[in-house]
């Protein structure tokens, strides 16, 4: 009776999880803080941030992340790191731009930083260029993998740092995981083409910074692991070394 009455509940919660109302949509006032990362700004211009985008604090993006996206609190340690390095217990998203902290060239959706121009919003452009790297409806590991090699051969002779590689590559990761229909659980080794959100999705999303509920997306019914971008991340490198004809991606992958 026990086990019955756990998984009735568990089937409620998750029925109830999928079917949660996303709050509305506000675009930012000339007078908000917006940054360079489109989730955050995303949870901002929805309210489960503050819409203003100042005075953030670590802990309030980690309940974002955990109460509303269902993605666990691992997911906000740079944030965490971020405020640490920051030398204060709360920022405003425009702060996130500062360089070598968190901020790096070769970005999805922004011009690479210059102290002239930031760039802190997206760039139209090149988000199409992002949806023109598929020639399928969706963005998948393939693609995803074309347009890090794109963006990072047009910030040359900048080059990422290993640690902004692998920043990088989680942020390609998780835009396959969020946007995805069934976000991949890798306990139970999905293959890589479950690692692909459509594009009408990932354009919304980057283009207005809005949460593409018309187009069926949802938070995660389950809660998103860490551990759930790994095999993504894998084939996102090896699909990267396989596009890349001058070596270089290797060279960095072995340099460790």
């Amino acid at each position: 009776m026990l086990l019955s009455n756990v998984f009735s509940f568990a089937v409620f919660a998750t029925a109830a999880y999928a079917s949660v109302q996303v709050q509305q949509w506000m675009p930012p006032g000339p007078d908000d803080s917006r940054g360079p990362c489109p989730m955050l700004n995303t949870l901002a211009n929805h309210g489960y941030l503050p819409h203003s985008g100042r005075h953030i604090s670590p802990s309030q993006i980690e309940d974002a992340f955990t109460n509303f996206l269902n993605i666990e609190a691992g997911f906000a340690a740079a944030a965490k790191d971020f405020a640490k390095a920051w030398g204060n217990d709360t920022f405003d998203l425009d702060d996130l731009n500062t360089p070598d902290i968190l901020q790096h060239i070769a970005s999805l959706t922004r011009d690479d930083y210059t102290s002239h121009n930031p760039h802190l919003k997206p760039n139209f452009l090149r988000i199409e260029r992002l949806m023109s790297d598929s020639p399928t409806s969706f963005i998948n590991v393939d693609s995803i993998a074309k347009t890090r090699l794109r963006v990072e051969s047009e910030s040359i002779p900048n080059a990422l740092s290993k640690n902004q590689m692998n920043a990088a590559l989680f942020e390609a990761a998780m835009v396959l995981v969020m946007m995805s229909d069934h976000s991949p659980d890798a306990e139970f080794n999905p293959p890589l083409s479950a690692y692909q959100g459509p594009k009408d999705r990932i354009r919304t999303w980057f283009a207005q910074e809005r949460f593409p509920t018309e187009f069926g997306w949802q938070p995660s019914a389950r809660t998103i692991k860490l551990a759930d971008l790994n095999p993504a991340i894998d084939g996102i490198i090896k699909s990267m070394e396989r596009q890349d004809n001058s070596g270089r991606v290797a060279q960095k992958f072995s340099e460790d």
